[in-house]
Order: structure tokens, then sequence, then C-alpha cells
């Protein structure tokens, strides 16, 4: 059942922008097999195509959700400023990042940040391939 939620909304989005859909559908399925694979070789652990799709949407949603809270924290402006709260957002984003794969891939904080370092290197990478592609 909570799978519902992802895939109509998926449909949607094709329905709507399919060249756009079916970019973001190979990154999301690459970036995940990274995830897959990155986890098996740094953690040595067996992980499914379906926990990491997980962590990968877990990675995308806890940041945000820090983000959320650090604007709630700065006040109404939402202001930051080069120093003590700028370096706090990054490392809030930063751990809510490494946490996302702690939590999805049930791996240690070591395993999960390098994981995390070669997600992010990748998806980059990636999306930068698409973009000069299309």
């Amino acid at each position: 059942m909570h799978i519902l939620i992802p895939v109509v909304a998926f449909i949607a989005f094709l329905a709507f922008a399919p060249q756009a859909a079916m970019k973001f559908a190979v990154w999301f399925g690459v970036t995940c097999l990274v995830v897959r694979e990155s986890a098996r070789r740094v953690a040595g652990t067996e992980v499914g195509f379906g926990e990491a799709a997980k962590s990968v949407v877990y990675a995308a949603v806890l940041p945000l959700l820090a983000l959320m809270v650090l604007g709630g924290l700065t006040g109404p402006a939402g202001s930051m400023t080069i120093g003590g709260p700028a370096v706090l957002a990054l490392a809030l984003l930063g751990g809510s990042f490494v946490g996302a794969f702690m939590l999805g891939l049930k791996t240690d904080l070591k395993a999960s940040a390098i994981i995390a370092a070669i997600a992010v290197a990748s998806s980059v990478v990636l999306a930068l391939l698409i973009r000069a592609v299309s």
C-alpha cells in the first residue's frame, strides 16, 4: 500500500511531462543501483532494490525536513549568515543525508557516510550527463 502514492505520482508526472519523467526514472534507477552496489561493497551487506530505493527517497526527504526545521528556528525571515547558522545548516543537511542512508540501509555511520558520498558524486555526474544528452 505504501508504494501506491509514489506510483500514482509518477503516472501523473508521466502524463504531464513524459520526457522529464523518463529522465527522472533513469536517474532514479541508476542511483538506486549505485547505492545498492556501494552498500554491498562498502558495508558487505546484501541490499535489495527496494531498500536502496527507500534510502534514496529518504535521502531526498530528510534534508528537506531538516531545512524546514532550520527555517523554523531561524525566525520568520529565515536569514542565514556566513558563520554559525550557515555552518549549522550544512552540518544539519549532511547529517540528515547520512542519516537517511543509515535508516534505509541499516548500516553504521562510517559506511553510510561513504555510501552517501558515492551516491552524491554518481547522481551529480549522472544528472549532468542526462542534461547534456537532451
